[in-house]
Order: C-alpha cells, then structure tokens, then sequence
C-alpha cells in the first residue's frame, strides 16, 4: 500500500565557486566589526550574532560585495523553482550580519517575522567534525502526521524510530562555502558547537514586495513597493505632546 508524502518545506543550497578565495578576507572583516563591539549583549552560551550589537548591514559593505551578488543569484535561483513569477516582485536584502559560534554556543530557536527569505553563508568551519560544530535546525511546528498530541514527546518512547513521516526536525551540517536559503517563517535555530574553533557564517533577510505597476489585486497579498510609500512628516514623528 503506497503512501504518498506532500506539503515539503523547500530548503535550497549550494555549495560556492571561489568560496575559499574570499575566506580571508570575509574572516578578517568580521572580527573587525565584532572587535569594534564595546557591550556585549549575547549570554556566553549564545553565540555573538551582528544584528543583537548594530551590525546588521554588511550587504552594504563593499567588502562582502562578492557574498551579496551570491545571495541575490541563488535567491532567484530559488524563488524559480518555487514557481514565482519575477516579474510581478521586487526583492530586497532587508539585513544581513555576521555571527560567530565559540566552544559551547548555540543559536536559540526562532525565526524571522519581519522578512519573507533567509539565507546562511558559511565562512568559516571547524575541520575537527561539521556535526560537532552546530548543526542548522529547521523545526517542524506543524507536525501533521502526529496523530495524538505529544505522542513524539521526550518524556514518551511510544515512537519506536524516527522516519521522514515522523521527524520533528532537519538538520543541517555546516559546509565551508556553502550558501543555505530557507522561508524566513520557518522556525530554526543552530546546536551547539562542541569544537574548540569557531563557526563564522552571514545571515540575510530578504522581503519581496509587488513590482511597481502590478497593483492589480497583489497589494493584498505583498507590500507595495517602498518608492510608493510616504512617510509622516519627522515634526509628528518627533511630537512628545499628548493630547
């Protein structure tokens, strides 16, 4: 009796010509920018992520120019195989920042509710294992073949192994030059890193909005484009008297 599957979440990746040319220089830069840090405001079991400490805009630093052209290409690349027709969106990289995992830090589950695609780029990777260096997790929240609530719980063993109809979650190694693109509602977060080497990566949030002139019915269902929008004049923004 066949049992079919639906509903796959999409996670595309691919692994970077050139990736180790710009290693170097990708390294040095973002110790750079975490050096030029001077709170910390991460938890020593958390890894140190740019945009916690006001660095969440290396998309427009020309140093990671090579890394952005990257990230654009293959979130096309991407949103084709998705379906979507490209002519009728706009794209835009909202965010982008470093993040660097030390012995022992993680990155909590969360997600990105203020942008529509997530990427990770893997700059640099301990070589003593990728396993032990953190694994990207995607969570599955909505658990549909769950068929009583709880049942896949730690606190059970009534599941007796865990298959693609069961799993409550995807891993994914990190790869050195590898570039991950996932929907940015897709709750997720990154393991511990059991080596004594640091993780570097760059995270980028990307937000799609109608195309200028397809407003056609699409404003309900994406943002018109930010050259339409206008904003309140900085004396209302700025008002401290209340009424």
């Amino acid at each position: 009796m066949p049992v079919d599957t639906w509903f796959p979440l999409a996670i595309y990746y691919e692994d970077l010509p050139d990736a180790q040319r710009h290693q170097a220089a990708f390294l040095t830069a973002i110790q750079e920018l975490e050096a030029a840090v001077v709170e910390r405001r991460n938890f020593p079991e958390m890894a140190w992520t740019g945009d916690l400490h006001g660095i969440h805009h290396v998309h427009l630093d020309d140093r990671f120019s090579w890394l952005v052209q990257q990230v654009e290409t293959h979130v096309v690349a991407y949103l084709h195989i998705l379906g979507i027709d490209l002519s009728q969106v706009e794209l835009y990289i909202q965010r982008a920042w470093p993040v660097v995992s030390r012995h022992q830090q993680e990155v909590g589950v969360h997600c990105h509710n203020t942008a529509h695609i997530s990427a990770v780029y893997y700059v640099s990777v301990p070589q003593s294992g990728t396993d032990e260096s953190g694994c990207l997790a995607f969570i599955d929240d909505a658990r549909q073949n769950e068929v009583s609530p709880g049942l896949g719980s730690e606190n059970t063993d009534i599941i007796s192994r865990w298959t693609p109809f069961n799993q409550d979650q995807a891993l994914y190694p990190p790869v050195e030059g590898r570039l991950i693109i996932f929907p940015a509602r897709q709750r997720h977060g990154v393991t511990l890193n059991h080596t004594a080497d640091m993780r570097v990566s760059v995270s980028f949030d990307i937000v799609l909005t109608a195309a200028s002139g397809r407003a056609a019915g699409i404003y309900e269902f994406l943002t018109p484009p930010p050259m339409l929008w206008r904003r309140f004049s900085p004396q209302l923004e700025t008002s401290r008297d209340v009424q």
